[in-house]
């Protein structure tokens, strides 16, 4: 009786578009949270890899030059002491706490060996956990994920 589409008229009408604007929203709504999450714990492990590259670069620096360094955290940052004044610092996003904080910390001597207090933990929102921990070996230092 009524023809929607005029002979040999192509098109897409609206409640078709509706109904894939709806299939895609969908689909958005399930997959959105999860990339959340897989971003989340990217920040946490570069932030990990960051600081196990950032304390080993103390350690050599200290050999190196025959001086101890100390490194500590705060302010989001893990800032590395040599000589009394600040020698380098590696900067830590906010999403991430880090333990333990000032004053505790490491001291990276000139034989290589790193003296820590405890290991250095790195936290998300999510409780997902980069554990960065020193060795009895000169420059040990490695890392490993957990979850709280």
């Amino acid at each position: 009786m009524w023809n929607i589409r005029a002979a040999g008229q192509k098109g897409v009408t609206l409640v078709e578009l509706l109904v894939v604007l709806v299939i895609v929203s969908i689909v958005l709504g399930l997959t959105a949270p999860s990339m959340g999450r897989s971003y989340e714990n990217w920040m946490l492990r570069t932030a990990g890899r960051r600081t196990v590259a950032f304390f080993r670069m103390a350690s050599d620096v200290a050999r190196r030059d025959g001086t101890d360094v100390a490194g500590f955290y705060a302010d989001h940052r893990i800032t590395l002491l040599r000589n009394g004044s600040v020698y380098r610092e590696l900067e830590i996003p906010a999403s991430i706490a880090v333990r333990p904080g000032k004053p505790l910390g490491a001291i990276f001597l000139p034989t290589g060996q790193i003296i820590a207090s405890e290991p250095f933990v790195l936290e998300n929102e999510r409780g997902r956990q980069m554990v960065v921990e020193v060795g009895p070996l000169p420059g040990q230092v490695t890392s490993k994920e957990t979850m709280r």
